[in-house]
Formats: C-alpha cells, sequence, structure tokens
C-alpha cells in the first residue's frame, strides 16, 4: 500500500533503488514482486490507474482512456508556443548552452527559459560565463518519457517523421 501511494504521489518515476529505500528493504526481488503484484491487481479489476514502467522506473497514471475523459479536470502547465518551440529544442540537443539556444531561438529564448525553469521541465547549471540545459525526470514524466537524453532524442525524431 505504501508502495503504490509512493508510486502514485511522486513526482518522477521511481526506481528500484528509490522504492527499497522508502520500503526499507535490501532485495530487488522483492520490490519486483510487489511491482508485479500492483501491475496484476491494476488489471484485474476496472481500475482506472496503471503501472507504467518508463526505462528503469516505475509510476502510477491514469489508464489513456480514463485520462481522455478527465483532462478537463487536470491542472494545465500553460506554456507559450515560443517557449514550447525552445523546449523542444532543449530537449533534442540537450546539453545545449544558453548561449547557443539563444543564438537559435532569438534574445526570447532567454525568458523561455525562465518559465521553464520555474516550471520544473528545465535544469540550468552554470558553465562559465554561460548555462547549460537539460530536461528533468518532471520533463520526461508530464511528457511520458524515459528521463534518458537519447531515448528523448530518438522520440522526438520519430514523432518528426
Amino acid at each position: 500500500m505504501v508502495l503504490e501511494g509512493a508510486l502514485y504521489a511522486s513526482d518522477h518515476p521511481l526506481t528500484i533503488d528509490e522504492i527499497k529505500k522508502i520500503l526499507s528493504t535490501e532485495s530487488d526481488t522483492y520490490v519486483i514482486q510487489l511491482l508485479e503484484k500492483i501491475e496484476q491487481k491494476h488489471k484485474k479489476v476496472d481500475s482506472p490507474f496503471e503501472l507504467q514502467k518508463l526505462g528503469n522506473a516505475y509510476a502510477i497514471k491514469l489508464k489513456g482512456r480514463v485520462k481522455e475523459k478527465v483532462a478537463p479536470l487536470m491542472p494545465k502547465i500553460k506554456i507559450s508556443t515560443g517557449a514550447l518551440r525552445t523546449l523542444a529544442l532543449i530537449a533534442y540537443k540537450q546539453n545545449i548552452t544558453l548561449a547557443k539556444l539563444a543564438e537559435v531561438r532569438g534574445n526570447r529564448a532567454y525568458e523561455h527559459v525562465r518559465q521553464l525553469v520555474a516550471a520544473g521541465f528545465v535544469e540550468s547549471k552554470p558553465l562559465g560565463k554561460t548555462r547549460v540545459l537539460r530536461t528533468t525526470k518532471k520533463f520526461a514524466s508530464y511528457f511520458g518519457l524515459e528521463d534518458d537524453m537519447d531515448l528523448i532524442r530518438e522520440k522526438l525524431e520519430e514523432l518528426l517523421k
């Protein structure tokens, strides 16, 4: 029950190691057995939830058909089209410098980055006189992606085909 609550409440998918800490156990096998039980539970009953595996991490999310129906009730993060384009470029070229991003997207990129950092989608770390940008776990979770730069890039390329 604690694991199920943690998987639902967490702002990012939880790895086996994170789950072991939550449950105060050292056993990967025990954690995997619990995850399998949770998965089966939500498959058997008419549950609005499902266990999702995203890379090497797990989360409990609304099933697609339920999410469609309740979407109007869910909180929205408002991002302008320009900021969304900036976010897409950061996701595709991550570990891109702010200077390079501004060169490609123009001076509005600075404001977009401030908005994206405030929303928790982008992480900005200093590097000399500029900053290095990459997406966060929240970004991956929000957009249903794995928190892996190469997999995010592949997914974006797939969507652009």
